[in-house]
């Protein structure tokens, strides 16, 4: 459960500390007192989306922490994480920082995460519900969802959608497939011609690079010959040449060696000497007579470049990528000629798909309309406690229409029809009156009454969830007297299984409050805050005087504010 939300220089809210216990949470104050900001930020800690306008003015920054428990499914998902939060560590805490620039940071523990990770975990930690939702109700697209998770269909449904998604797979790849066939004449006669062109160039890998090496050379041939003759001439067969005059030194330094045997280290380098310097030499006339001057072979090399580098113009890319556009073509041109079969084989596989997808599809709808009836039930029990005993609900059925996006699940693609959640569009309907037959929410459904149906479909949806907290921001809207009474009592035996945490303007709620607080804003030092309180039981009894009477409580007032104190405390749920 939620234990301690902290919310720092959020809208109206400079620094506060709320502790949250276990059962009915109730947040009262006058309108405009910052409720619903506290509830926001609770939202915001687990991962709704944050702007820089929630920062409170004059600050640079936002910050909400909230410390939660740590039942095992957070620990399964702080380990797909791979968040480390130690043993000893009191719950675990959740962190959020919004900048003035918008900027948004999110930590778990000491953990730097992705905004994300909050959103994982906020999904086994808190189901929240407010009068926003409301729209949520009249949006068709999520009265599946709704359905779904009352039913306990969720692997159902996961299992279902692989199917379906398997079959859109295979069908986009025989569209795909086709698309070719069609152009296979032209394309085929296409691929033919360039490969034949790249095919006959016979491409050779790093060949560019070796022929323009080659090119240098040979259009320097007659300089390189000279140069080496010169050399060749100077060092070895030339009049005086380097390697005669080194012989004489070696004749001498032998002679000195005789004498002097400290210099035979000396006479050993110059013998070394003359010998590389004549095998220098012999190598140098051998390069001089094959640097002759070859313009055939040097044309040849200039053509051979040309060509290469026409191909690369030609299909627009470097020649170091010609072998691999060459063998792309190859494998695309081998494709084509073994479309017919492929296509064979894939029709075959797509009916096979359908099959699988068809069947799981038709045992997720059976379960779906057991599990509608037995949501129609659960629902029409609620509204009946909640004044609405002669309502009546139902969940429609209807088939998808065939569509580019609704791939058909039947023999040779017929219907039924399907979408990526199965076969069935689902919608909730009411008649709120005998003899009305049922309509769509959006058509009939006032906003009083859809305050009743959100929490009719909520309490039935206990049970049918791992969280461990359910935040109700004032769905009691449009109620009042009994029906407000009952909605407290509802709201009680909720909190019996939950920790719930909720903002009302009804007394006959706020009366059945275990932890009652009250929040107020106030003016100090020039600037607005909102502070909250957590009432005593003699404090809670007034709060509710003034959610009656105003500032002005009478005796009668007091008298029933502590009838309702007394009449919740008895009614309260034993856990």
């Amino acid at each position: 459960m939620l234990r301690e939300l902290r919310i720092r220089d959020v809208a109206i809210i400079e620094d506060l500390v709320v502790q949250f216990g276990s059962g009915l949470n109730v947040l009262s104050g006058e309108t405009g007192a910052g409720k619903s900001i506290i509830l926001g930020a609770l939202g915001l800690v687990l991962g709704a989306r944050a702007s820089a306008e929630i920062v409170r003015t004059g600050r640079e920054s936002a910050e909400v922490q909230a410390r939660v428990d740590r039942p095992a499914e957070v620990v399964a998902i702080l380990a797909e994480l791979d968040v480390n939060v130690p043993d000893e560590e009191d719950g675990l805490l959740l962190r959020r920082v919004v900048t003035r620039q918008g900027r948004s940071r999110a930590y778990i523990g000491s953990t730097s995460v992705p905004v994300a990770a909050l959103r994982q975990l906020a999904r086994v930690l808190v189901d929240y519900s407010s009068q926003h939702e409301h729209q949520v109700l009249l949006d068709e697209a999520s009265h599946l969802a709704i359905l779904d998770r009352f039913s306990a269909l969720t692997t159902v449904r996961a299992t279902t959608s692989a199917a379906v998604g398997e079959v859109r797979r295979l069908l986009a790849e025989r569209d795909r497939l086709a698309s070719l066939e069609h152009e296979q004449r032209s394309r085929e006669d296409y691929l033919s011609y360039q490969l034949e062109e790249l095919v006959s160039a016979s491409l050779v890998e790093g060949e560019l690079e070796e022929l323009e090496s080659e090119r240098s050379l040979l259009r320097h041939a007659e300089e390189r010959g000279e140069a080496a003759r010169a050399a060749e001439t100077a060092l070895y067969s030339g009049a005086g040449a380097a390697t005669e005059k080194l012989a004489e030194a070696v004749t001498k330094v032998r002679r000195l060696a005789e004498i002097d045997p400290e210099l035979s280290g000396i006479l050993d380098n110059l013998e070394s000497a003359v010998i590389a310097a004549e095998d220098a030499g012999r190598d140098l006339g051998i390069y001089a007579r094959s640097a002759e001057s070859n313009p055939f072979r040097l044309q040849d090399v200039e053509d051979r470049i040309s060509l290469l580098r026409r191909l690369a113009r030609k299909h627009r890319c470097d020649v170091s990528s010609l072998i691999g556009l060459r063998d792309r073509m190859q494998g695309e041109l081998a494709e084509l000629g073994s479309l017919e079969l492929r296509l064979e084989d894939l029709g075959a596989a797509l009916e096979a798909a359908r099959a699988v997808a068809a069947k799981a599809c038709e045992g997720l709808s059976r379960k779906r309309k057991a599990g509608a009836k037995k949501l129609r039930r659960a629902v029409e029990i609620e509204l009946s406690s909640l004044a609405m005993a002669r309502a009546r609900f139902e969940v429609r059925f209807d088939a998808f229409p065939e569509g580019v996006e609704h791939p058909g699940l039947g023999e040779g693609g017929g219907p039924p029809w399907c979408g990526t959640t199965g076969i069935d569009k689902v919608g909730f309907q009411l008649s709120a009156n005998p003899g009305e037959d049922p309509k769509p929410l959006a058509k009939v459904a006032s906003g009083g009454e859809l305050s009743r149906i959100l929490l009719a479909i909520r309490r039935a949806l206990v049970g049918t969830t791992t969280v461990q907290t359910c935040v109700f921001d004032e769905v009691d809207t449009g109620m009042g007297g009994a029906t407000a009474d009952t909605v407290g009592r509802k709201l009680s035996e909720i909190a019996s299984d939950l920790q719930v945490l909720c903002i009302t303007h009804l007394p006959q709620i706020a009366a059945r409050a275990e932890q009652h607080f009250r929040v107020e804003k106030h003016v100090i030092g020039g600037r607005t805050q909102t502070q909250v309180t957590h009432l005593d039981s003699a404090e809670s009894v007034g709060e509710l005087v003034r959610m009656m009477a105003g500032t002005d409580g009478t005796d009668a007032a007091e008298a029933f504010a502590r009838e309702l104190v007394e009449r919740a405390r008895a009614e309260r749920p034993v856990r």
